[in-house]
């Protein structure tokens, strides 16, 4: 459906291309009589809405002498959407002129259009990609070196004075640069073929890239412009597939031996639009790929060079970029682009040759996930040929369709007598007869005409859009094979233990169906506890079936550290069951609720094992930010206030009930324990001094790191005593990444935020929350950068909810707090030598606590690892000397270079 959005040709950018063309190729472009188009020029467009961008953007700008637009593309090339040509005359300060020159897309004012853009608005998602994705793409290129431009610069026009800016699409016009669109009716030779297929490549890898880096795509890249109203994508489909095949197929006979495919393409293209949903589902277990989504000759600028050779190429028009599996692009660009002399006989070439630059470039970025092989990418190729039919019938033949006037967008979707001619022009045309004689040969032996039987999934919000790689291979694999009692979920506990529980919360409930159950975290995601997921289903009074699904969390078993000397689960127990309702309730109290964390429940049986079953949050849309790449400032500011209301309602409850017991007096560490942690830093200390040394920046502070490091486990512990004089709350003790959980509204924003795993929360200072969380969980850019703002940011909102809980006692001024933040400093640094270790560990990584502890040649392999990766030395490279300076890492004795 890109095309209808697509940039068309513009009336001036035909070029003599001197690269070599098919020895046959007849189609040589009618000239178009010049025709006056002043009537579609929008009035509420001016140049004073220019100003503030030409003087952000034009060096010594001093005023606009002259402002012109007018239509960039011919008559009917343009189908809902407008592109103009805005050129401008700017005075300098030394009065000298200059000319700029933009490009500006905006929608037709059509009612069809107006529908449209309450579907799904294209201008928002592609300014998104303009300006907020594509930059970024190409600074990872030039990271590397390599100076690689997708697209031109973009900008956004203020639309607080004229809100019809809102939906426009500004850009550079790159043919001042010597940019221009080939003619669309030739097609593309083979030499321009595989310069884009090149550039294709770059992008692709450049997108899967950016999710090791930036983190996962929006929701409208993964899902999609529609998002997951599947009913409404589908309706959309079904209007728009469906013009096209009635005329297709009335056409038909006119094709070469056209009615022996009439039964396989009645059948093919009745299952269209299946095909069309199915090539856009993500499959995790698959190598995907950020694609352009309307990837054809129109929506490609080329620059070639005095001697006819190719010497650049850019994209525009990402108005439909889609998240998934790059024979989305690779296929529709072949079939809409490519001349007929090569589309075919070239294509398993094509696919070769965009492997081969795929492959190059990912290496280039340092791409480390698993990449497809060639045949991999065939097989995919394969498997979503169906999806090829959708731009034979839908796209092609608009490409070779000569400019006219009857091309509007109402004649495209429209079913009037107008609408139904128009669509009979695009198959009557020897054009693209001549193309299609050839193509339905093709795509019948390549079993492209076999009816789709995809059936299709409900899509999902939200879900992070990872690369294949980083799916742990566990999860890809089916659960272990249940016991032979089908109904036992661990030796002590089955299916119908939930009864009970069911029952409290639902009071339909009559009798459980079934349950189900799988590993609820990926390797490296927790250490001291296992996680099962526990969906039951239940039947209702009224016959109807009900899923609740819960978290179990159960103690691990390790044949290094023996987790029951630390208390872990009786104080989660009674943390779930005992403070965090006390906690909401000082806020009920005070007319404000708030909620920390998930329900917990409690079997009604007597059970020797100590567990704790939460609701599964995931049900509600709860999920965890990306750990490696950290928390931007959205979520880090609504952990920062949990954290501030979770330290207030400790203090009234405090206020309220008296001290705390004892055994929150500390939390993992201990003198019981210390003997434990102090092997694990002396195991580690040889390996990450190691690797710390090839760090740039590390001669300021290595020599400091030794004793730090010695004194490590001893400090924690002193830090630990309490000093009921100074300003103490009930930490949460473990606040990292993984342990915060987030559910956002609509727009994507943070509704809700989560706290879980309270099994090591520690009575004192409040330096131990905050460093570990920003330390350990916060994006790099702000983790330094942005420090003060976040403690500032925490500090206002323990100050307001403690006075709306009334607490009485003492606060701290953010003076104060800063004072307090230097006074306790052991979880600065030693947040960066443990805990952010593991958040930037990747999952396929497989880490282990026993395999870490081994004192062998696996356990020195993975403790250097874990140091020796790019994610942890950017973050050390940053926070280490930030800590020096701020005196963080004194006071541990001096050690002294050799």
């Amino acid at each position: 459906m890109g095309i209808l959005f697509s940039k068309r040709k513009r009336e001036d950018d035909e070029v003599t291309v001197k690269a070599s063309e098919p020895e046959n190729q007849p189609d040589v472009p009618v000239p178009v009589p010049e025709i006056d188009q002043s009537h579609l020029l929008p009035k509420w467009l001016n140049e004073t809405q220019f100003e503030e961008l030409l003087a952000a953007n034009v060096a010594q700008f001093s005023k606009i002498l002259g402002f012109r637009m007018k239509p960039a593309m011919a008559p009917g090339e343009n189908y809902a959407t407008l592109m103009l040509r805005i050129s401008i005359d700017v005075e300098l300060t030394d009065k000298s002129t200059k000319l700029v020159s933009f490009m500006m897309k905006i929608p037709h004012d059509t009612a069809q259009m107006q529908q449209m853009l309450k579907l799904a608005n294209f201008f928002t998602t592609e300014n998104l990609a303009y300006i907020d994705y594509l930059p970024k793409m190409e600074e990872l290129y030039k990271a590397k070196g390599l100076d690689i431009r997708f697209a031109p610069r973009a900008y956004k026009l203020s639309a607080d004075k004229e809100p019809k800016l809102a939906n426009t699409v500004l850009m550079n016009d790159l043919g001042q640069d010597g940019y221009k669109n080939f003619n669309r009716l030739n097609c593309l030779n083979l030499e321009q073929s595989k310069f884009a297929i090149k550039k294709l490549a770059q992008y692709h890898a450049a997108s899967a890239r950016m999710i090791e880096v930036h983190g996962p795509y929006p929701d409208v890249f993964v899902l999609g412009s529609m998002g997951t109203n599947v009913e409404l994508i589908m309706q959309f489909l079904e209007g728009m597939v469906g013009s096209f095949r009635t005329a297709f197929l009335a056409n038909l006979k006119n094709f070469k031996n056209g009615e022996s495919y009439r039964e396989k393409l009645e059948k093919a293209l009745g299952t269209l639009s299946n095909s069309f949903m199915q090539v856009g589902v993500v499959d995790p277990a698959e190598f995907n790929v950020l694609n352009h989504g309307d990837c054809w000759m129109n929506n490609l600028l080329f620059k070639v060079g005095s001697k006819g050779e190719l010497e650049d190429m850019v994209f525009v028009d990402f108005q439909n970029p889609k998240y998934g599996t790059p024979t989305m692009d690779l296929i529709y660009f072949i079939i809409t682009s490519v001349h007929i002399d090569y589309k075919l006989e070239y294509f398993d070439y094509f696919i070769r040759y965009y492997h081969e630059q795929l492959t190059l470039h990912l290496n280039l970025l340092g791409f480390t996930g698993r990449q497809p092989s060639l045949r991999e990418l065939h097989i995919a190729v394969i498997k979503n040929g169906g999806w090829g039919l959708f731009p034979t019938i839908a796209v092609l033949p608009v490409v070779l369709l000569d400019s006219t006037e009857a091309a509007t967008f109402e004649n495209f979707m429209g079913e009037s007598e107008a609408g139904t001619n128009f669509r009979n022009l695009l198959y009557s045309n020897k054009r693209y007869q001549r193309y299609i004689d050839r193509i339905l040969p093709w795509i019948e032996n390549r079993g492209f005409l076999e009816v789709s039987n995809f059936t299709i999934p409900l899509p999902k919000a939200s879900e992070p859009a990872m690369a294949a790689e980083s799916t742990p291979k566990a999860a890809l694999e089916p659960s272990p094979a249940q016991p032979e009692n089908q109904n036992q979920i661990l030796d002590w506990l089955n299916v119908n233990d939930f009864k009970d529980i069911i029952s409290q919360t639902e009071p339909e409930f009559e009798k459980i169906v079934k349950g189900t159950w799988k590993s609820a975290t990926k390797p490296g995601d927790n250490y001291a506890s296992s996680l099962l997921k526990v969906d039951i289903e239940a039947q209702l009074k009224n016959g109807s079936v009900k899923t609740f699904s819960y978290i179990l969390k159960v103690q691990t078993s390790n044949e290094t550290i023996n987790f029951s000397d630390f208390n872990l689960f009786p104080k989660e127990i009674e943390m779930y069951g005992k403070y965090v309702p006390a906690f909401e309730q000082v806020y009920k109290d005070a007319g404000s609720p708030v909620t920390f964390s998930a329900k917990s429940f409690r079997f009604s049986k007597e059970v020797s094992a100590e567990y704790l079953l939460m609701d599964n949050l995931q049900t509600s849309g709860f999920k965890m930010a990306d750990r490696m790449k950290g928390m931007d400032m959205e979520h880090s500011k609504c952990t920062l206030k949990k954290l501030a209301q979770w330290h207030a309602a400790s203090l009234k409850y405090k206020e309220l009930n008296g001290p705390y017991p004892p055994k929150y007096d500390n939390g993992i560490f201990s003198e019981k324990t210390a003997v434990v942690f102090k092997s694990m830093f002396v195991k580690k200390r040889n390996a990450f001094l190691a690797e710390l040394a090839k760090f740039d920046g590390v001669d300021e502070y290595l020599h400091k790191l030794p004793p730090f490091m010695e004194a490590h486990v001893d400090k924690i512990i002193e830090d630990a005593k309490i000093d009921e004089t100074e300003f103490n709350v009930l930490n949460h003790g473990d606040a990292w990444i993984n342990n915060i959980m987030f559910q956002h509204d609509a727009e994507g924003r943070v509704k809700e935020t989560f706290l879980l795993d309270h099994q090591v929360t520690k009575y004192g200072n409040p330096a131990q929350d905050l460093y570990y969380f920003i330390m350990s969980s916060t994006h790099l850019d702000i983790k330094i950068d942005q420090f003060d703002y976040l403690i500032r940011w925490y500090h206002e909102n323990l100050e307001a909810h403690a006075k709306l809980l009334k607490y009485s006692g003492f606060v701290p001024s953010l003076k104060e707090l800063h004072i307090i933040l230097l006074e306790h400093p052991i979880y600065a640094a030693g947040t960066v030598l443990t805990t952010l270790t593991a958040c930037l560990n990747k999952p396929e990584d497989n880490f282990s606590t026993d395999a870490f502890l081994k004192d062998d040649a696996e356990g020195a392999a993975i403790r250097a690892a874990l140091y020796n990766n790019e994610r942890y030395r950017a973050n050390v490279e940053r926070i280490m000397p930030w800590l020096n300076k701020r005196g963080l890492l004194d006071g541990y004795g001096e050690e002294t270079t050799e």
